[in-house]
């Protein structure tokens, strides 16, 4: 960034007038004549010859204006070539929105759209963590958050729902909520959007995750299938996590009467956003 000193040289050297030099910089007459008094004596020597009203430049005033202007044009050229790079867009997902529903809206925006991507995991809670801290941008989250805070979306609707191993003992029985307690139950890690979904649903029915024989916490749900497929234990997730493993006949969906969970998958981000229009820009181009 050059010194408004050198500016201001620039300036009266282009116009050959203080006046409009201090006009077109916004200055007073009294700034433009001190700057370039400061730089004559910085560099020791007379750099403006004034004779009546002509304004021109010393033999040392020209070769200080050919070495600024070409300093000039080199920040000019810095500036606009900062500008043509990318800056990434940083994007928070939650484990299950990244594994198993973000990718195919990530592909066919990749295929037609250029410009970088940063895509962060974590649980919902860090997700609207960083959110707030301005470490991310946007971000797709499940599970409850504090909509006052930001400008959300639903981009999906999904069914949340139970899962056990295939030949499980409730496989194929319509069981009530109660049958399920004597096996253990695998749930996320605590902050998860699954976690507190079911628990929410848990307490609306007048029951909670302690009414299980055993409780196994996993924030990996590749870790958690595999468990699911070699024990007893059920859990609760939704449907697209387990599609693949329930057609290749590994996992099953159990039926529990009078159970039913259809929630949003959110797009969101802070509400205070100065990046308002650039966020709902790509959110157009990634979903529509």
């Amino acid at each position: 960034m050059l010194d408004i000193k050198i500016l201001t040289f620039l300036k009266v050297a282009q116009f050959k007038n203080y006046t409009r030099a201090a006009a077109e910089l916004n200055l007073t007459q009294p700034a433009v004549s001190q700057h370039i008094k400061k730089l004559e004596e910085y560099y020791d020597c007379s750099l403006i010859k004034i004779d009546g009203k002509s304004v021109e430049l010393t033999e040392q005033g020209k070769l200080l204006y050919n070495y600024a202007n070409f300093q000039k044009a080199n920040e000019e050229q810095l500036i606009y070539q900062m500008k043509k790079v990318a800056t990434p867009i940083k994007i928070g997902a939650t484990l299950s929105i990244a594994d198993y529903y973000l990718p195919n809206y990530l592909s066919a925006y990749l295929n037609h759209h250029d410009g970088l991507i940063s895509v962060t995991v974590r649980n919902t809670e860090t997700i609207i963590e960083m959110l707030l801290n301005n470490e991310l941008y946007c971000a797709f989250i499940e599970g409850i958050f504090d909509k006052s805070l930001f400008h959300y979306r639903e981009f999906c609707n999904t069914r949340f729902i139970p899962v056990a191993r295939k030949g499980h003992p409730l496989e194929g029985k319509e069981v009530s909520l109660s049958e399920t307690h004597k096996y253990p139950l695998i749930l996320r890690e605590k902050g998860s959007g699954t976690r507190e979904i079911f628990k929410n649903y848990l307490y609306e029915n007048n029951d909670s995750i302690l009414s299980y024989s055993k409780i196994y916490e996993f924030s990996s749900f590749g870790t958690l299938k595999s468990v699911l497929k070699n024990t007893d234990a059920i859990s609760f997730m939704y449907e697209e996590v387990a599609r693949q493993e329930v057609e290749r006949g590994e996992l099953c969906y159990l039926s529990i009467r009078d159970y039913s969970i259809t929630r949003p998958l959110y797009f969101v981000y802070p509400s205070n956003s100065l990046m308002k229009e650039k966020i709902e820009a790509f959110y157009r181009n990634l979903i529509y």
